[in-house]
Order: C-alpha cells, then structure tokens, then sequence
C-alpha cells in the first residue's frame, strides 16, 4: 500500500511549489544573452496547431502535460522530463493531441552565450545547425536540467543572476544531449499520440504505482508489444526508461525540498528495493541520494 507522507508526494506537491500564472508567456528574466520565461498552456485537442520560427537557439523543458512538436529535425511526443530543442531560424509546429495543457521553462540564449558553451564542450559553432535532435527525451542525465528549470521559476522575476546559473546548466545538457543525432521519430496517426499522451499523464500522476509494461499497456488500450512499439516511436524511449527517469528526477526533488528519510522518498516514488534506488540514483547523478542531499543544503 502506498504510504501517504505529506509534502513528500512527488508530483502535486511538486507542482504545489510552482506559481500560480494565467495562460501564456510570462517574462522572468531579460539580459543581453539569455532570456528565460514561464510558459503556461491550457490548450486541448480541439486547439488550432501553433506554429512560428524560433528567433534564438531556446530549450525548453517539459515540467507538465504533454503535446505534439515538429521541426525539420524530427518530431515527437515530449511530456514531463523533456528538452524540447530549437535552432536559430528553424521553424516549428505544436500541436496538442488531448485536453489538460501543459507547462515549460524557455530558455533562449544569445549567439555569444552559444559559442561559449560550444567551445566549453570542445565543439564548433555550426550556425542553424546547433541542435541535431528535435529533443532529448526524459531520462536520467536530463532529471538534473529539470530541476534546475524547477528552480529557476520558483525564482521568479528579478532573479538574473539565479536565472543565468540555471540556463548555463540546461544549455550544457541539450548541448551534451542534442547533438547526436536521431532526432527523426515515427509519424504516428492522432488516434496513436492520444494514447500516448493518456499513458505520460498517467505516469505523471500515479508514478508509485503499477508502471509496468503491461499495467501501461492496458492504460493505452493497446496490446504490449504494439504500446511497446508506438511509445518507443513517439517519445524515443521504451516505457521503462520513461518511468525510471521519473521516479529519479522526482526523487531528487524531495531530496531537495524535503527532510523526508531516503527509504521513505524512495518508496514514494515508486522504488519497492532501496538498494536499487540508491544505485539507480547514483549512476544517474553521480553521487548518493545522502550526498545528494548534503550537496542541496537540506
């Protein structure tokens, strides 16, 4: 039975934490080399495809909900945990498969910005070709850059300086993460990207529950192997990976905001064994969720 521990309960609580804002873009900060705004959606299936060009190199990350995007470096279904990659001139279209909405921080960042991430890399700027990808789906090297955007809009406005720290961050993970190629994901129908996008959600919502290939399969309304087969094609990723990502990234985050013990955050997110959240968590974030933690302050 899954134990009720207050403010550890990973995703409403989490969300809890994040503030209140209308539909739309809303500034959080503004500097010669990046940008960084809050992006709250509340569009559904019957919603009109929004479409444009993006004017800088920008990431966003996926907090919550799940939508449909194209580019010309691929297209895929992105939900919580996602970087959703754009090239400078590169135009794009979102366009959303179900109802529920969804949030992201955008950061855009300056040519000059850029070129210093690249050379910190050991890489070489290649104008619009930045970002090879048209995302970095939700997985364990990416939980860290979610926090991060996590942080930066818990911040809010006026924070520059906390803002700057959490961009350098989430640039050097889609740089790390995006350029590699692969980006190009199955064209699947409508009827499809609505059952993947029930099963995000679903996932976001009862992640210390049964997550398993079959328990998803039947959320979808799909067979296993064909659920296996579409979710891997839409999101870039087997369903496990999928949920893995999320029980750490949200592990994390009640390491950070909670004085919750490691077996009760582990249990909550869904990890039954506490040695396998601790090794799990250690090759994704490089140290223990103790560490971790002192490493966090709390």
């Amino acid at each position: 039975m899954k134990r009720n521990l207050g403010n550890v309960a990973p995703d409403p609580a989490l969300r809890r934490e994040l503030p209140g804002r209308s539909p739309g873009y809303h500034l959080l900060s503004e500097t010669p080399s990046f940008d960084v705004s809050d992006c709250v959606c509340h569009a559904g299936v019957h919603s009109p495809v929004f479409g444009g060009e993006y004017s800088r190199v920008s990431v966003s990350v996926v907090l919550s909900g799940a939508f449909h995007v194209r580019s010309r470096e691929g297209a895929a279904l992105v939900g919580p945990g996602a970087l959703l990659l754009g090239n400078r001139g590169a135009p794009y279209e979102y366009r959303h498969v179900d109802d529920g909405g969804d949030r992201s921080v955008v950061f855009e960042c300056s040519e000059a910005l850029l070129e210093d991430a690249l050379r910190s890399l050991s890489g070489r700027v290649r104008g619009a070709g930045t970002f090879e990808q048209v995302c970095v789906p939700a997985s364990p090297e990416s939980a860290q850059a979610v926090l991060l955007a996590q942080r930066a809009l818990a911040h809010g406005q006026g924070e520059e300086e906390a803002q700057g720290e959490a961009v350098l961050a989430v640039l050097d993970v889609a740089l790390t993460l995006g350029r590699g190629g692969g980006g190009a994901m199955a064209v699947a129908s409508d009827a499809q990207a609505r059952r993947v996008s029930r099963v995000l959600r679903y996932i976001e919502a009862h992640v210390a529950e049964d997550c398993s290939l079959e328990a998803l399969a039947q959320v979808a309304g799909l067979t296993t192997f064909h659920f296996l087969r579409v979710f891997r094609a839409m999101t870039g990723q087997t369903p496990r990976q999928y949920v893995i990502a999320t029980r750490l990234r949200l592990a994390a985050a009640a390491l950070r905001m909670t004085r919750a013990r490691v077996t009760d955050v582990a249990l909550e997110v869904g990890f039954g064994d506490l040695s396998h959240f601790t090794t799990s968590f250690t090759r994704a974030f490089g140290v223990s969720p103790r560490v971790y933690r002192a490493r966090a302050g709390n």
